[in-house]
């Protein structure tokens, strides 16, 4: 019987794969909501989030191994949204490597090339292990090899058949740090040198942001936002993708005075509107990076200068992190805590002990702003 050809989308787009207002239940529980992406050819998009936000499960509905509620998924203009797995042209790398223990590395490498003669799937794959860097690993088995080595052994086993798209499932999450550096590269050079199509399941916001040219930022089932790692960092969309990607300084039960002022506490603030600001006295959570935030001196203006105690400085390397209270205008203590990133020769400059009270500055361009009555991000565009 002939396979009925798969529908052809009625609009072009540049997307290789497109995500469609997906959803996907199990019972009463909403894995995914309304998700729409869209991915470009040779791009490297990670799909990042905590445990149990659905992440995994979009990347196997797009795999076709789970079947979504309503919704499509569509590569190359084709709508494969009941396509199984086999017709979907797919390299699947999990977490597990899946190796088969009883045959040796380049058959591992074949599994997938029964279609080929045994030379032709011998060259091929002894062609991937040249690529991934194990080829005078061929004849040992997984058992003999480091984690790092069966990973790649695993990547090897995914492009052999030359997929058009390149799925991985949390691939480094079972390796130490030392070595998820080290393959952190390695991956990224391979996508790039072969130009195929990639998505990867990470919980490991460092590994998104190092990889990927996009980043799907999900929570419980949503997409909160879409873009650039520098995007995702310096413009956050809301306030969990600010509080998820790096560390953040919030100000919450902020209120505008007008569009560019805001009150908290005693203080007077200068910040960017929230998008979609729409009146004063709206309430408002400020936001800035503990980088950005600075030791007040006589050049900083008046404005956006906090008084605040420090309870803590913890030398981390590189920077210390300086750990302070605000204080209200009167003195006494508030609730609100703010870290600070400095160099420790500052520190030592500046001869910062806890318990001593200073004023920091918050420059107005790194104050970011959102308005807490605002959506964090449900059914955000693929097209962001």
């Amino acid at each position: 019987m002939n396979k009925k050809a798969p529908k052809k989308s009625l609009t072009s787009t540049d997307y290789f794969i497109e995500v469609r207002h997906l959803t996907k239940k199990f019972g009463a529980f909403t894995a995914l909501d309304n998700v729409n992406i869209g991915v470009k050819p040779g791009e490297f998009v990670s799909i990042l989030g905590p445990s149990g936000c659905g992440k995994t499960t979009l990347l196997r509905v797009i795999a076709g191994l789970e079947q979504q509620n309503s919704g499509s998924v569509w590569i190359q203009g084709n709508d494969v949204s009941r396509e199984p797995v086999a017709n979907r042209q797919l390299g699947i790398v999990f977490q597990s490597y899946a190796l088969f223990p009883n045959i040796n590395i380049i058959n591992n490498v074949q599994y997938g090339l029964r279609q080929m003669t045994a030379p032709a799937r011998r060259e091929r794959a002894q062609e991937m292990l040249e690529l991934v860097g194990l080829s005078d690993q061929a004849d040992k088995y997984p058992a003999q090899l480091s984690g790092g080595q069966q990973q790649r052994v695993a990547l090897a086993r995914a492009l052999a058949p030359n997929p058009s798209l390149l799925l991985l499932d949390e691939p480094l999450s079972a390796l130490d740090a030392r070595v998820r550096a080290r393959l952190r590269g390695e991956i990224r050079s391979i996508q790039e040198k072969l130009g195929v199509t990639t998505i990867m399941v990470t919980h490991d916001q460092e590994e998104a942001l190092t990889m990927a040219d996009r980043i799907v930022v999900m929570d419980q089932g949503q997409l909160m936002q879409f873009a650039d790692p520098q995007q995702l960092y310096g413009a956050p969309a809301n306030t969990f993708v600010a509080g998820f990607i790096g560390t953040m300084n919030f100000l919450p039960d902020c209120r505008h005075q007008d569009t560019t002022t805001v009150r908290f506490l005693d203080y007077s603030l200068e910040s960017r509107p929230p998008e979609g600001f729409s009146a004063p006295e709206q309430i408002t959570t400020l936001a800035i990076r503990p980088e950005h935030v600075r030791i007040a001196d006589d050049q900083d203006r008046s404005s956006n200068i906090l008084r605040a105690r420090i309870e803590q400085i913890e030398f981390r390397g590189s920077v210390s992190r300086v750990m302070v209270r605000v204080l209200h205008l009167a003195g006494h203590p508030s609730a609100h805590q703010i870290e600070i990133d400095l160099q420790p020769k500052a520190v030592d400059q500046l001869q910062l002990d806890a318990r001593h009270d200073l004023d920091i500055y918050l420059p107005p361009k790194h104050v970011l702003a959102f308005s807490d009555s605002l959506s964090l991000g449900a059914g955000q565009s693929h097209a962001a």
